[in-house]
């Protein structure tokens, strides 16, 4: 470290944790009975760390287990049998106060929360690690603190005292998770991801589809065409052709969904616009589903057949649910970020969503639900199959 790097730490260790700076003694695993892992990020990072929430629960069967997440990703792990406890924060992007004044006063408390828990090991997943999760990571105050360093935490590398090089970054996010905690002896307990969506929540959405007139038993293609990146925007109408031909020729009913708002709303600007939109250019009639909470939209998922919806959260909630489904691509990496199912077919032309035609995306839906489908939308699906090898002469 700089000395500049190693004033910093003299400062925090004295100041924050009232403890004398000193050096880090050697990883013991027997001396880990507190875990915190910190994921700050969005809904499909916090998935794609599951796995390794499992291996730490295989490797501390006895130890107690927290994650800190948004609070908007709460739904994503608050039923996940690997953990002991949740913790949340509010995003300053997400606060309506000045500046994200309250946001900033919450996460004061959370860490003196976490200070007051004594972790033992402290994991800030991800890769790289930004700077906000290693100093997390730190505050929590536990003497073993691991993640992906890079220059950038320069001049806090003190914050993490078990870092390890994040290398060229080009496996998958599961992948790097484990990784990680392989740097520390921990083994991998399956690359498969946990989500366990609310059963009162799953009633409550059965009963407003039913409600809708698209109960669930008579199949549903659950199609989401909101997408935070601009390069993994699909056009409306090519939603709008592609729900259509799910419904013709799979036989499934259309649940269109999408991120709820306005488009203008500086916090959560949403799609509501834009799903009336692909709802009047469809021949078939759409059942819109609004889900302003996230557990309302696992639960939507789960109840579903098919969903086609660009790279995204909602793409690695149908993976962990088992769900066949088609993402569309953009500029997210495939090998970093595809979902984690066999009933999964991932489309990526060049890192743009929209030079993937409506052909290809249903074409891919008729393959996926040949295999995978259930009911009529598996007998469907195998027809389209079948007459279309013997058009080929197969």
């Amino acid at each position: 470290m700089t000395w500049v790097s190693r004033g910093l730490a003299w400062l925090l260790e004295v100041g924050l944790h009232r403890r004398r700076p000193g050096r880090t003694p050697p990883f013991a695993a027997e001396g880990v009975r507190r875990i915190l892992v910190v994921r700050k990020d969005n809904i499909g990072d916090v998935v794609c760390t599951t796995p390794a929430l499992r291996a730490l629960r295989h490797a501390f069967p006895g130890a107690h287990l927290a994650i800190l997440v948004a609070e908007h990703c709460r739904a994503a792990v608050e039923r996940n049998p690997d953990l002991n406890e949740v913790l949340t924060y509010t995003k300053a992007k997400h606060s309506s106060g000045l500046l994200g004044v309250p946001a900033l006063w919450e996460l004061s408390q959370i860490i003196r929360g976490l200070r007051r828990r004594r972790f033992d090991l402290a994991i800030a997943m991800g890769r790289p690690c930004s700077r906000s999760s290693a100093w997390l990571t730190y505050a929590s105050g536990a003497p073993w603190r691991v993640g992906y360093s890079t220059s950038a935490l320069h001049p806090f590398p003190f914050f993490l005292n078990l870092g390890c090089d994040p290398g060229a970054m080009t496996s998958h996010e599961v992948e790097g998770c484990l990784e990680l905690l392989a740097s520390l002896g921990i083994p991998s307990a399956g690359r498969a991801l946990t989500l366990v969506p609310d059963p009162e929540v799953q009633t409550a959405v059965r009963h407003r589809l039913t409600e809708l007139g698209a109960a669930p038993e008579a199949g549903l293609a659950l199609v989401h065409i909101s997408t935070r990146r601009e390069s993994s925007r699909w056009p409306l109408p090519a939603f709008a052709l592609a729900a259509d031909a799910l419904h013709e020729r799979l036989g499934l009913t259309v649940l269109l969904s999408w991120a709820p708002g306005d488009a203008k709303n500086p916090l959560f600007p949403g799609d509501d616009g834009k799903a009336e939109e692909v709802a009047r250019l469809m021949h078939t009639r759409p059942t819109l589903f609004r889900t302003p909470e996230l557990a309302e939209m696992i639960a939507a998922v789960s109840l579903s057949d098919f969903v086609l919806s660009s790279d995204g959260g909602l793409m690695h909630i149908a993976a962990a649910l088992g769900i066949p489904q088609v993402a569309l691509f953009g500029k997210g990496r495939v090998e970093h970020w595809a979902p984690v199912s066999e009933k999964s077919i991932a489309l990526d032309r060049g890192g743009r969503a929209d030079r993937i035609s409506v052909g290809e995306a249903v074409a891919a839906s008729v393959e996926v639900m040949s295999r995978w489908g259930r009911g009529k939308a598996f007998a469907a699906a195998r027809g389209t199959t079948g007459r279309r090898m013997a058009a080929r002469g197969e």
